[in-house]
């Protein structure tokens, strides 16, 4: 009772501020909303409750049923379109793809949780930051529980946080950002894979042409701009002190997309202008960034290094820049089509397409890539227990401010 009156108090206050200086309330306003969710008087912290509503109603409304196909080389991507939404996607996970009974949990980064019978936020943190691109970045499963990648800010500290959803316990924060004028929360990276008791999470540098944020990937004592190795069981402990990751790899930008094939770890990642890169990721190497790229910079096209012995190469560089996504293998029925090769396949956002892409077994090199164009600005693929969601060969994708659609490889030729 005595935080409840505490809290009347001082709502009155900042509201008789805020008549004379409005911007000074907004900070006292969010932790208001904040608190009067916890104790469940209000549902909504972070997303207006029109939004909510408004989310729920058009989710299954004029979804067009009809097919898209898009002819390759030698098979066909054939794309039908299930949920409607107007965001991005932090993840989404498939249960179950029964046409009658499809089975979802589509986390959007504005906070909102789609379900197939209810949309909802979710816990959300108070220092949570929406603003310079921030938000929900990831959300990710480890035994069963879900966790998420988030952006936040508190006083003039712009930082990252892993926590729990369920649980609302946060597990890892990494340390203030410089140059707060020019992050941009973008850049924070957040692909996560798992393999044997490990977790593997990508943080980005996250800038936009902030030569203090960029230095950052080269600097141990942070973890902007490096692939980080968490122990599953730390994650799931009731530790109450904060995580400390080891570092896998060192020298990244804004990895978006990491996956585990045929015993290989590769990471897929934004450039600055040109320069995106494929990368093949071995435990302790340097990949070079801000140092070595094949990109140019924004601000004036200027060339950056393009090689130094001490830092791994990518084993592709893409010139103009595609920005791509998530990376992931492909579904049985194309694994088998190209059984000799490692078979994946990833999603872009600004070149707006699925590309395949093929690697040599045993010297590690990209041997193609096979673009179908979409049109659509394409995040994530459908997910669950962290491995790609595929039933009878279909899988499942999400495209920015337009939904989640099936998608299948076929009419192989």
């Amino acid at each position: 009772m005595k935080k409840i009156l505490l809290l009347i108090l001082f709502f009155f206050v900042t509201l008789f501020i805020g008549n004379k200086n409005p911007y000074l309330i907004d900070v006292p306003k969010k932790y208001i909303k904040f608190f009067l969710k916890k104790v469940n008087i209000i549902e909504n912290f972070a997303v207006d409750k029109d939004t909510i509503q408004l989310t729920e109603k058009e989710k299954y409304i004029n979804v067009d049923k009809n097919e898209l196909v898009i002819d390759g080389n030698s098979f066909s991507l054939i794309l039908k379109k299930n949920i409607n939404f107007d965001e991005r996607t932090a993840g989404f996970f498939i249960d179950n793809s029964d046409a009658s009974n499809l089975k979802f949990e589509i986390f959007l980064q504005n906070g909102l949780l789609i379900e197939s019978n209810s949309t909802k936020e979710i816990y959300l943190p108070k220092d949570i930051f929406f603003n310079k691109n921030g938000g929900l970045k990831t959300v990710f499963t480890v035994d069963n529980k879900k966790f998420a990648l988030s952006t936040n800010k508190k006083l003039n500290c712009f930082y990252a946080a892993i926590y729990e959803i369920q649980k609302q316990k946060t597990y890892m924060k990494t340390k203030c950002l410089p140059d707060g004028e020019n992050v941009d929360f973008n850049g924070i990276g957040g692909a996560m894979i798992e393999k044997d008791n490990y977790i593997y999470l990508s943080i980005g540098a996250p800038e936009w042409n902030s030569k203090p944020i960029r230095k950052l990937a080269q600097n141990k004592d942070y973890l902007y701009g490096k692939i980080i190795k968490i122990n599953k069981k730390d994650l799931l402990s009731n530790n109450k002190n904060l995580l400390q990751p080891e570092i896998f790899t060192i020298g990244h930008k804004n990895p978006q997309g990491l996956v585990h094939e045929e015993g290989n770890l590769f990471s897929i990642e934004h450039g600055p202008q040109g320069g995106d890169e494929i990368n093949l990721l071995i435990n302790k190497k340097n990949y070079g960034w801000p140092a070595v790229s094949y990109g140019t910079e924004y601000s004036n096209g200027e060339s950056f290094a393009k090689h130094e012995k001490k830092y791994q190469k990518p084993l592709f560089a893409f010139l103009p820049s595609i920005a791509p996504s998530s990376i992931n293998k492909c579904p049985k029925n194309l694994k088998r089509y190209y059984k000799d090769d490692i078979c994946l396949m990833f999603l872009t956002l600004r070149d707006m397409s699925l590309y395949v892409i093929l690697i040599d077994k045993l010297k590690l090199n990209i041997i193609s890539h096979e673009k179908f164009l979409i049109e659509k600005r394409l995040r994530h693929f459908g997910q669950k227990n962290n491995k790609l969601f595929e039933k009878g060969n279909t899988f499942f994708i999400s495209a920015d401010g337009d939904g989640i659609f099936s998608a299948k490889f076929d009419y192989f030729r």
